[in-house]
């Protein structure tokens, strides 16, 4: 790509944040985890050390005799949960499989409360701070890279309070704050950076796809916000921009496993199957085969684009060994002997 194409990019997608970033005070509403007697959950964040959201990776629930309870991954906003749980004791175990951060695992107790007609339900929340290995390289960049700016005091008073209400679970009071302090400064980096995140968790992505493209345009050596501008576009099926910003990310990190996938599935998209499939077989390496996502994908550009039937049935068992529990299994298993009998 050319310089002059890169800058007139930039132009456009800068134009296009300004409306949906100027609408002051927009409600947004996730839905409630459902609480009926002994029907617990446990639910928070993955994040970095310097408080990035850590998407795309395995947690997995254990009880007290270390048995698995439930296996999930962190949503593009880092989230993560697990619903419909007796009491009791609980570890939640993040497994960063491909990525340079420490596996961590932390207790978490529920307790249902008699009262009158039942009991109680208990909703625990606990966000996981991931520490990073001594390459200090993860999924969303070089976490030692700052970016500093002079804020001003108000703007500040304002992201730090957006803040503290978001890591207090009342996002809609923090996306608000985050955007007045956007309207007083608007190049302000990390309240762009975070606004990305939390309108992709609520799947408000063509507000994600503005925030990140003014943020790449305050500060382009981002890799959290190159990848979150992809993953909005990707959304918004806009793949050919999908895939500039994937490789925006991937020269500033060229082994995140994650944006290599985002890469391979936008190119699938566009049906470019050679450029997806080595995207792909890139992630899977990163991920030491571990991304059942990456599984999946390769699984369908074989089966359905390349008409590799034996690599397809071979990525399907791998999906399945990495998702044991998926509601589809039987379905899964049937597609696989179709393969294996056209292989």
């Amino acid at each position: 790509m050319t310089n002059k194409r890169s800058i007139d990019l930039r132009r456009s997608l800068f134009l296009s944040w300004l409306v949906p970033l100027c609408i002051a005070f927009i409600i947004f509403f996730s839905a409630p985890i459902s609480a009926q007697n002994f029907r617990n959950a446990i639910t928070g964040f993955v994040f970095t050390s310097e408080r990035v959201p850590v998407p795309q990776i395995y947690v997995e629930l254990l009880n007290e005799l270390n048995q698995l309870v439930q296996r999930t991954k962190t949503d593009a906003s880092g989230r993560y949960s697990f619903a419909g749980l007796s009491p009791g004791r609980f570890f939640v175990k993040v497994l960063p499989h491909g990525t340079n951060f420490e596996e961590q695992t932390v207790e978490v107790e529920l307790i249902n409360l008699l009262r009158p007609g039942g009991s109680s339900s208990d909703i625990a929340y606990k966000d996981i701070f991931l520490r990073s290995r001594k390459s200090q390289r993860t999924p969303l960049g070089e976490p030692g890279t700052v970016y500093s700016q002079d804020v001003p005091a108000e703007a500040r008073s304002l992201y730090e309070k957006g803040m503290r209400d978001i890591e207090s679970d009342r996002r809609e009071q923090g996306v608000q704050q985050l955007m007045e302090a956007v309207k007083i400064f608007p190049e302000y980096f990390a309240a762009l950076e975070r606004l990305g995140y939390e309108f992709i968790r609520l799947e408000r992505f063509n507000y994600a796809y503005a925030a990140f493209t003014k943020a790449v345009s305050v500060n382009e050596r981002s890799f959290a916000c190159w990848y979150g501008l992809g993953l909005a576009a990707s959304a918004l099926d806009s793949n050919n921009i999908a895939i500039e910003a994937a490789n925006k990310a991937l020269s500033i990190d060229r082994g995140s496993s994650n944006a290599n996938l985002l890469l391979g599935v936008s190119q699938r998209k566009i049906k470019k199957y050679a450029e997806a499939e080595q995207s792909l077989l890139r992630a899977k390496k990163l991920s030491d085969g571990n991304s059942a996502d990456v599984r999946w994908n390769l699984a369908l550009l074989y089966g359905n684009d390349l008409k590799k039937y034996g690599e397809a049935a071979d990525e399907l068992e791998a999906y399945l060994k990495l998702t044991p529990n998926h509601p589809r299994a039987e379905q899964i298993k049937k597609l696989i002997k179709e393969y294996r009998q056209k292989s």
